[in-house]
């Protein structure tokens, strides 16, 4: 079972969707603890919509309901996007539950593999790849805007 926890700004209108989107990348059988820390910004500038630390037990996911433009104007994520970024990091946590990322190195873990990735851009990490090519499936399926 996959225990969920939300605290901070309310996104109840979004658990439709983080439970559709646990069951697409969860086995059934799986016992996990997912928190989410919802906030106006999740770090100093407003520039990261979201981050997700973890092990294969529980992961905490925190998510940004605004972002801030170089000039410094603060705007809303809209809701199709705040889902975007839902479905990023419930990836991420997927990850972590799965062994793929740790929070002590660059290596990912895959099919019996482990790869360094300390010499490679963000955008090329594999489990960013993963994360925003899923994001785009899962919201594109399973996001129905309310």
């Amino acid at each position: 079972m996959i225990n969920v926890q939300t605290e901070g700004r309310d996104i109840s209108k979004y658990s439709s969707f983080i439970d559709e989107c646990i069951m697409s990348l969860f086995p059934e059988d799986a016992t996990y603890d997912i928190y989410f820390e919802v906030k106006k910004f999740v770090d100093k500038d407003g520039s990261h919509a979201g981050f997700c630390m973890g092990d294969d037990i529980e992961s905490v996911i925190s998510i940004a309901t605004h972002w801030v433009y170089e000039d410094g104007e603060e705007v809303a994520y809209e809701p199709h996007e705040l889902a975007s970024n839902i479905a990023h990091e419930l990836v991420h946590a997927k990850q972590f539950y799965r062994g793929q990322i740790n929070m002590v190195d660059n290596v990912w873990k895959h099919n019996n593999v482990s790869i360094n990735c300390d010499t490679i851009d963000y955008a090329e990490l594999p489990w960013e790849v993963e994360a925003y090519a899923y994001e785009a499936i899962l919201t594109d399926l399973l996001w129905e805007n309310v």
